[in-house]
């Protein structure tokens, strides 16, 4: 059964569904489309999507009862959507890492300085957690204009090519996967739901074996319902 490593399934906490109704129509949504494991990361941003990590584990029990009272046969585990800011540092002295594992899993804003990506990554992995970048794809300091397309293909597993490269993009990357770091693609990106630029850049990873899970980052039913002839990537 494949795993969903990136959504928001809880009721209440951030943008994802209002009720527990809600919760248990996209729980379904995602057993048919053939998800047996779901981490729910809600969202944690400052003064936006700030609930605790005991609300969000107390959602999740209270959902994990709903689903198996009506035989949803479905696997929830905590995690968190950390927004890599100034304010970062304050939640992960109490983290909540995606269930059993050591990933933390970080959401980097397109404005962000990318040498404070790498601090921050290297002080998470110091730390004993790993990152988990999530969807790369949508963050602009992985993007490269039309013209540096063909050197991308040029990467190896092992080591990057810069040449010609954007100074601070594919460097970036390269220190990423060098530190640890694990990426996470959203579904829908190859689809072309986030627009084609996004999906381009997702294929170009994927195809550079960037990527180490996936995941739906699904926040309603309508998210998780994909083809039922499609291989999701990463399927065996």
């Amino acid at each position: 059964m494949t795993e969903d490593w990136h959504c928001h399934l809880l009721p209440g906490l951030d943008d994802g569904p209002a009720t527990m109704d809600e919760s248990v129509e996209m729980a379904m949504a995602l057993q048919k489309a053939g998800f047996g494991s779901v981490y729910c990361t809600p969202h944690l941003i400052k003064g936006c999507f700030d609930a605790d990590k005991g609300a969000v584990k107390a959602k999740l029990a209270a959902l994990q009862a709903r689903l198996q009272n009506e035989n949803i046969d479905l696997r929830i585990l905590p995690g968190r959507e950390y927004y890599l800011d100034e304010f970062l540092f304050d939640y992960l002295k109490d983290p909540l890492p995606l269930g059993e594992t050591k990933y933390i899993m970080l959401e980097l804003p397109n404005h962000i300085d990318s040498e404070y990506v790498k601090e921050a990554c290297f002080r998470i992995k110091r730390s004993g957690f790993i990152p988990m970048i999530a969807h790369p794809e949508r963050c602009s300091l992985f993007d490269m204009p039309e013209t540096e397309k063909t050197v991308w293909f040029r990467f190896s597993r092992s080591k990057l090519n810069h040449q010609g490269s954007k100074p601070g993009h594919p460097s970036l990357l390269e220190y990423l996967k060098d530190l640890g770091c694990a990426f996470q693609a959203n579904l829908g990106s190859f689809a072309g739901w986030y627009g084609s630029q996004v999906q381009q850049v997702a294929g170009n990873l994927k195809n550079t074996e960037v990527y180490t899970h996936f995941g739906t980052d699904a926040h309603s039913a309508s998210g998780v319902l994909l083809p039922t002839d499609r291989k999701l990537p990463g399927d065996p």
